[in-house]
């Protein structure tokens, strides 16, 4: 496996696929590695492209990278990469900093997107002392969460005490300022001029994913120009671990309508 990797950001290679083979780049969530990314890639097409970034929120940083934006640091390591993707496929936080860099104004970052469990808030959903407590809820919940995902099936042989006290470690090791940089994408996320994203895109939510509610994924993608939401009432926030075969499906589908309207455009030119 190749890798390009600076002291922030890196690239790491998951399938060289071939020649002028769709390219498909993954961008990982807030103390989530590349690595979450080797389940969706394995079920995509082995002649594709497939990198995974290695974004500065991995686990285990110093936070020190917050005096820039979360797009800035993605589009960092987009440009390690040296083309714009066919696809961007990013979760959680990761996501957000995708949706950051599609609302920007300047060039698109890919030709599609697929933002999985991203964090959106609505314009009119009020920042109060009820929305912090529930944000910071929500969060420790995904921490533990993400623990079990990682474990995949091991999760269940494990004694529950052994696991619950490996998920308390995850939470002291994470931290709060973890968390408060969440809740400042999430506040932040308000003010995405979301009629900007023009590449097409999938906005995929889950019903078992307390971090982006069915109305808040509707007004998401009903907000862009050219997305679409997949919502499955089972999903959770790590979906893409748990259900990579759909995911992957997907961003397959994704990739090929895209594919197929830039030849159909450029044949009628």
């Amino acid at each position: 496996m190749r890798e390009t990797v600076t002291h922030e950001v890196g690239v790491r290679t998951l399938s060289p696929g071939g020649p002028g083979a769709p390219l498909v780049v993954f961008a990982h969530g807030l103390e989530d590695s590349w690595t979450s990314w080797l389940p969706v890639a394995g079920e995509l097409d082995p002649a594709w492209r497939a990198l995974a970034l290695e974004l500065p929120w991995r686990p285990g940083n110093d936070y020190a990278w917050r005096g820039r934006s979360p797009g800035h640091w993605l589009a960092r390591a987009l440009d390690l990469v040296g083309e714009a993707p066919d696809a961007l496929v990013a979760h959680s936080f990761g996501a957000g900093a995708a949706l950051e860099l599609l609302c920007a104004g300047g060039p698109a970052p890919a030709a599609s997107a697929a933002l999985v469990c991203p964090l959106y808030r609505m314009p009119s959903q009020p920042v109060g002392w009820h929305a912090f407590d529930r944000s910071r809820t929500t969060f420790m919940q995904h921490v533990r969460d993400s623990v079990r995902a990682g474990m995949g099936s091991r999760a269940d042989t494990v004694d529950p005490a052994v696991l619950a006290a490996m998920m308390e470690l995850a939470l002291d090791r994470v931290g709060p300022i973890a968390f408060l940089t969440v809740f400042e994408q999430f506040v932040a996320s308000a003010a995405l001029r979301l009629e900007n994203a023009a590449p097409p895109a999938i906005v995929l939510a889950g019903g078992a994913d307390p971090t982006l509610s069915r109305r808040a994924a509707v007004a998401l993608a009903g907000a862009m120009p050219d997305a679409r939401l997949v919502y499955d009432p089972g999903y959770d926030h790590f979906c893409h671990i748990r259900h990579a075969h759909r995911i992957a499906g997907l961003v397959a589908d994704l990739v090929g309508t895209v594919r197929a309207e830039t030849r159909t455009a450029g044949n009628h030119r």
